[in-house]
């Protein structure tokens, strides 16, 4: 007969070629679970690219220009910048910061999975050093 391989006391005798064969299907089911998480996590990456692929639609980015505005109007009053326009730099330093954080040339390439993010980013916009200048700007 050949090699018998023993695996417990209580266990019967498995024939060598059946160990052998066994040890081989072992193998074989860890290189596929292998490739199926290398699989699962490609997918995942994909899904990710995709996500940020996905721009904001036009309402969300229509109230991202106008939570841009607000913003502006409010840091105008906080600073007590006066007079007509005084919000366009304002509101053109918002939108620097937030096109540099995001990558987009506008709000409409904003990605829509970050449209909540870019929100709170606006809402909480307050470079003092930024409005100094716009400050010092608008005296002079």
């Amino acid at each position: 007969m050949g090699d018998m391989t023993i695996r417990r006391d209580d266990a019967l005798p498995i024939p060598a070629a059946v160990a052998e064969e066994m040890k081989q299907m072992r193998e074989a089911l860890q290189a596929m679970a292998g490739l199926l998480r290398t699989t699962n996590e490609t997918m995942a990456q994909l899904q990710r690219q995709v996500r940020l692929l996905e721009k904001v639609t036009p309402a969300q980015a229509r109230a991202i220009n106008q939570a841009i505005r607000e913003r502006a109007t409010e840091l105008c009053a906080i600073y007590l910048l006066r007079g007509d326009g005084c919000e366009k730099p304002v509101a053109a330093a918002i939108r620097k910061a937030v096109k540099l954080r995001f990558g987009a040339n506008t709000a409409k390439d904003l990605p829509r999975c970050e449209y909540e993010v870019a929100l709170a980013q606006v809402q909480g916009w307050d470079d003092y050093k930024t409005m100094k200048e716009i400050k010092g700007r608008a005296k002079a």
